[in-house]
């Protein structure tokens, strides 16, 4: 885990991603948006999106603290409920948590984009928060999670080394999604790109940019390992 992020993205929107727990797939939906505006931070439910109408047939209720029964849209004491997901600073091993998530200890990030840059993920609830990286500068970084491993992988994850390079192939005639990118290594399949990054991948697929990775880390359990890419973003200049 050499390799840190250098280029980081202050975002003003995060997204809210849930995982459906009975769902045979283990759906994951984007279903709220948490926006910044001059730091007041709110959140508002995406009651419109396919996602969100996907996620409430699976039940789907609302995050805790911000229950759908209550409404669409919260602003009081967001950030609060969803840094209670992070570790304190204070914490001994903080450095250590940033390192194993790209993050520099050193790195000037606030709580609104260390909620994005880490997932803020818990063991158990099924909630994720996705940097978008719609301010996305010619040149940025983030670690990624390969989604579906456990069950797409054609690589044992034995096989898999720390820096193996890897590619991204979209798949416009998956069944499930049109959208689908694959994870490939050696042209082997080891996933996919998570639901809440396939809008980020295709617009800077189509925006220029150039999109490297390598392996940054794998853990988890033998039921249930993960992989997890540092992958690079650069604006390719055109040449006259």
């Amino acid at each position: 885990m050499s390799k840190l992020i250098e280029h980081i993205v202050e975002p003003n929107t995060l997204l809210l991603s849930w995982q459906a727990q009975d769902s045979k797939a283990r759906s994951r939906y984007i279903v709220a948006e948490l926006l910044n505006s001059h730091g007041t931070i709110a959140l508002n439910y995406l009651t419109e999106s396919e996602d969100y109408q996907s996620a409430r047939k699976h039940g789907f209720s609302g995050y805790p603290a911000f229950q759908i029964s209550k409404g669409s849209k919260f602003n009081n004491q967001v950030l609060d409920a969803f840094g209670r997901r992070l570790p304190p600073r204070s914490r001994s091993d903080f450095s250590r948590y940033l390192e194993l998530r790209g993050i520099s200890p050193t790195s000037d990030l606030s709580e609104f984009a260390l909620l994005g840059y880490t997932g803020a993920k818990l063991p158990d609830d099924g909630f994720e928060i996705v940097h978008p990286f719609y301010e996305m500068t010619s040149e940025f970084e983030v670690i990624i999670e390969v989604a579906g491993f456990r069950y797409e992988s054609e690589v044992d994850i034995a096989d898999i080394n720390l820096n193996d390079n890897i590619s991204f192939t979209p798949e416009p005639d998956n069944n499930f999604d049109k959208n689908a990118i694959r994870i490939e290594l050696g042209g082997a399949k080891l996933g996919y790109v998570s639901r809440g990054h396939i809008e980020l991948f295709q617009r800077c697929l189509a925006g220029g940019y150039s999109v490297e990775a390598e392996v940054f880390r794998k853990n988890g359990t033998a039921d249930r390992p993960l992989v997890y890419l540092f992958t690079h973003f650069l604006l390719v200049e055109e040449t006259a």
